[in-house]
C-alpha cells in the first residue's frame, strides 16, 4: 500500500505563507508612512507595537514558507504550531478586549493549523 504525499500541498502552502510575509511587510510599511489606521482594529493608538509585530510576523512568514517549500518538517511543523496558537491567542484577545474580528488572525490561525497538519502526516 502506497502512502500518499502531501509534499505538493505543503509546497502551496509555502507559497501562501511568502505571500502572506509580503502582505505583512506591506501592513508595516504602511504603518510607517502613517497610512495604516484601521487596517488592525484597536491598534490605530499603538502604530510602534503593529510596525514591530507586522515585520517580525512577516519575517516569520518567510521562514515558514521557505521552510515549506524546501520541505523541512520539523521547522514545518514548529511554525505552524507558532501560528495556529498564536493566531487562535490573537483572536480571542482582540473579541474579549476590543469585540472585533481580525481577519489576518483568522488565517494565520487556518494556515498554521494546515501547515501542521501536513508535516504531521507527511512523516
Amino acid at each position: 500500500m502506497e502512502k500518499k504525499s502531501n509534499a505538493g500541498v505543503l509546497k502551496f502552502f509555502g507559497i501562501v505563507m511568502i505571500l502572506f510575509a509580503i502582505i505583512y511587510a506591506v501592513v508595516g510599511t504602511l504603518a510607517i508612512a502613517g497610512v495604516a489606521e484601521g487596517i488592525l482594529p484597536g491598534h490605530e493608538t499603538q502604530e510602534i507595537i503593529i510596525i514591530v509585530l507586522a515585520y517580525a510576523v512577516a519575517v516569520l512568514s518567510l521562514i515558514c514558507g521557505i521552510a515549506c517549500v524546501k520541505g523541512s518538517l520539523g521547522v514545518c511543523r514548529a511554525f505552524g504550531l507558532l501560528f495556529a496558537v498564536v493566531g487562535l491567542v490573537s483572536l480571542i484577545y482582540m473579541q474579549v478586549t476590543q469585540s472585533s474580528f481580525n481577519l489576518f488572525d483568522c488565517i494565520a490561525m487556518v494556515l498554521g493549523i494546515a501547515i501542521y497538519y501536513l508535516a504531521r502526516q507527511e512523516q
